[in-house]
């Protein structure tokens, strides 16, 4: 999987502004100041990953402000 670390960027690949205005309900004058801030609302986060994953790519959760849960994994007892 491709890994994408900035909005423009992720804008880009999703077609540029209009697609991704109708992807995420929102206008092209909207999505143009995502570019600017370098990031998206949190709501956006769920349209957004899919059609990425779809698209065959990844971007970091901290461009939505979103924090995804940590896996802890537990230890192993020892006798």
């Amino acid at each position: 999987m491709n890994s994408i670390t900035t909005a423009t960027e992720i804008i880009d690949k999703l077609g540029g502004n209009m697609p991704v205005a109708r992807l995420t309900r929102a206008t092209a004058k909207t999505v143009s100041s995502w570019r600017g801030r370098n990031r998206f609302p949190a709501n956006t986060y769920p349209a957004l990953q899919a059609e990425l994953v779809r698209l065959g790519y990844s971007a970091p959760a901290h461009l939505w402000r979103v924090r995804l849960p940590i896996v802890v994994k537990k230890r192993r007892r020892t006798a």
